[in-house]
């Protein structure tokens, strides 16, 4: 058996599900299946998002198979919760259980540097190995090939859009339309501010005038979670629409959005990566910064229509 521990924010959610399916493809004759017990203890954006917005009836490609809380023990080597009487149980059972089970341990933190080495592992997984994998899992290799199953699995419910949600699709596709999506909230926080780059204008102007050299007349979509950053610092940029109405549980209509527009530019950011991902558009354009964490840049992508800036 195989398993797929989930973690982290929607965007994180869908490369982490993007693994789950290369792993199915890769490996057919064995049982894959999703560990999502960490959103019992963890507060993540807005908890595990993916059933609740491509799980339905009319959308079969989204398929999850969760794994039991034995089945996450028996591969993990601990219980799948927290409290003091579990954590001393999971102790005593690394200290004399371990051999009954036997299994290889795999984590990637998504952001380069071991992700070759990592791939490598991923790949030579033995028929009837339990394998346990933790971690990001950004590399394209993982979902490059898939794009078109995965953009299936990743439809959203029309019927959830509201109708300022609707009069912004029509904006957009009755424009050259252009999205921005500006991190700077969070990441100003202590949570984040140690990790992750704060990208500054120049990386969004310079995105914009590439854009602007190759279309013409563009119209610009800006998402943020942080509006008046947006109104202080984007004032030099023309023909814009902020958007401002997707927030909470709703937040996830943003990726919708943007995967909406006919060009992109992304933050260093899962959310709007996906967005990016997600466009079908043939002849789109989809900018990403080479900053992204603080130690370390984004991975370069090989996909057609991605420029990275």
């Amino acid at each position: 058996m195989i398993i797929v521990r989930f973690t982290g924010g929607l965007g994180n959610q869908m490369f982490q599900y993007a693994l789950y399916e290369y792993l199915k493809n890769k490996y057919p004759e064995e049982t894959v299946k999703a560990d999502i017990s960490w959103y019992k203890w963890n507060e993540a954006h807005q908890g595990f998002e993916l059933k609740k917005i491509f799980e339905r009836d009319e959308n079969p490609s989204f398929k999850l198979d969760e794994a039991s809380e034995f089945e996450i023990r028996r591969l993990s080597g601990k219980f799948p919760q927290k409290n003091e009487f579990i954590r001393y149980i999971n102790r005593f059972l690394r200290l004399f259980g371990e051999e009954k089970y036997k299994r290889m341990n795999i984590h990637d933190d998504g952001h380069g540097g071991s992700g070759g080495e990592i791939k490598k592992r991923i790949d030579s997984i033995k028929a009837g190995e339990n394998a346990y994998i933790t971690g990001y899992y950004l590399d394209e290799g993982y979902y490059r090939d898939n794009l078109g199953n995965l953009r299936k699995a990743f439809s959203f419910d029309k019927k959830r859009v509201s109708d300022e949600n609707r009069d912004i699709l029509k904006d957009m596709a009755d424009s050259e339309s252009v999205s921005i999506h500006v991190r700077h909230g969070d990441y100003s926080s202590p949570v984040y501010n140690g990790t992750f780059k704060i990208l500054g204008l120049e990386y969004y102007k310079k995105a914009v005038d590439f854009i602007r050299e190759r279309v013409d007349d563009p119209r610009f979509f800006i998402f943020s979670d942080d509006t008046e950053y947006i109104k202080r610092e984007f004032e030099f940029l023309d023909n814009k629409r902020v958007v401002t109405n997707n927030t909470g549980k709703d937040s996830y209509l943003d990726m919708m959005l943007m995967s909406n527009c006919k060009h992109n530019i992304t933050a260093n950011s899962t959310f709007s990566e996906w967005a990016g991902l997600l466009n079908d558009n043939p002849d789109a354009m989809i900018i990403y910064p080479k900053e992204y964490l603080k130690d370390k840049d984004s991975d370069i992508k090989t996909i057609p229509g991605w420029k990275r800036i």
